[in-house]
């Protein structure tokens, strides 16, 4: 209950702050640009051994996005993405014991809302975010540091130890390859349900570093009480990163305490290289842990492809991925487009 009420008040004292930065602003000029942005990811793919479907094809992605900006202190961004969204439900009552689920799960594939950011600048390196806001847990860095998205999903996205975005408030303060903070509260819920009937609220703080030019860390918690049963969903994720112009290392662990406010934890480590042999040919291997999640109770996954970039927004990707301990073994052709 302490902890809450603190989390009030620091929210109590950045609203203060915001009409004192808001009182001096300085004014930029009023030029506005429009951008329609999507992407489409697709594959076909051959499961050896039992595994059913042998092959088939498949869509993993299917965005719209649209980003409006005037002059340089505002911005709204719009996002439809394309997903299985009545996918892992998992209901608990006042105890923590899971309860049966009946749905009718419609088409695998439904538009839903991912973004609708309304981003104000309103002093320099100060931004607040409203609307549905992408999860900076593993979303906003780890996935483009990734960069294979039409291949496969980061570890922490894969296995939902965190909704990729949720209604809420953030404040960043930015300094481009310095230094990066936030604080946010959020419905704790994702993109597919409004609040919860509790009024439970997630709080979340971001941090990241650039030790060196090409080297970035970074650190993510978000915090989840729940009265009624008393306790926490802790959520803790750590991101490192190195980059040079031939090659990418990344390694990423997450750990939530009391997941659903179950007495438990997830726990999750991925480590993925790249190398680039020329300018249109790359090569790739990612190893990921698990130690429970939201979609299995243990198990390792490896990773190994090459991408061959036809033009600068269309790619091409031969992988083998490999899971245990149930030995599934999967050929994949995939094909990402941005534009």
């Amino acid at each position: 209950m302490i902890k809450t009420i603190k989390y009030f008040i620091l929210l109590f004292l950045i609203q203060i702050n915001l009409l004192a930065f808001s009182a001096d602003s300085t004014k930029t000029a009023e030029t506005s640009t429009q951008k329609i942005f999507a992407n489409i990811y697709t594959a076909a793919y051959y499961n050896f051994g039992t595994k059913k479907p042998n092959a088939g094809f498949e869509l993993s992605t299917a965005l719209l996005g649209y980003r409006y900006t005037k002059g340089k202190n505002l911005a709204f961004t719009l996002i439809y993405d394309v997903t299985r969204t009545t996918n892992g439900f998992k209901i608990t009552d006042m105890t923590g014991n899971s309860l049966p689920v009946n749905y009718f799960e419609g088409s695998k594939y439904t538009a839903f809302l991912k973004m609708a950011e309304i981003k104000w600048q309103f002093k320099p390196h100060f931004y607040l975010s409203a609307g549905q806001l992408l999860n900076e847990q593993y979303l906003t860095v780890q996935d483009k540091f990734w960069a294979h998205r039409y291949v496969m999903t980061t570890m922490q996205e894969m296995n939902r130890m965190g909704m990729p975005a949720d209604f809420g408030i953030r404040l960043n303060y930015i300094k481009k390859k310095t230094f990066c903070a936030s604080l946010g509260a959020n419905n704790g819920n994702g993109p597919f349900r409004h609040q919860d009937t509790l009024s439970i609220i997630e709080y979340t703080s971001n941090l990241q570093f650039y030790p060196t030019k090409n080297l970035l860390v970074k650190f993510f918690t978000g915090q989840t009480p729940q009265l009624v049963s008393n306790k926490v969903q802790s959520i803790y994720s750590a991101f490192i990163a190195y980059s040079q112009e031939k090659y990418k290392i990344g390694v990423e662990y997450s750990y939530t305490q009391n997941p659903h406010f179950i007495t438990g934890n997830y726990s999750g480590l991925s480590v993925f290289a790249m190398y680039n042999w020329t300018k249109n040919i790359q090569s790739f291997v990612r190893y990921d842990y698990i130690d429970h999640s939201s979609v299995i109770d243990f198990g390792n996954m490896f990773l190994v492809g090459m991408q061959y970039q036809l033009e600068n927004n269309f790619y091409v990707s031969a992988n083998y991925r490999f899971w245990a301990p149930t030995s599934i073994q999967q050929l994949y052709l995939s094909f990402g487009a941005k534009f």
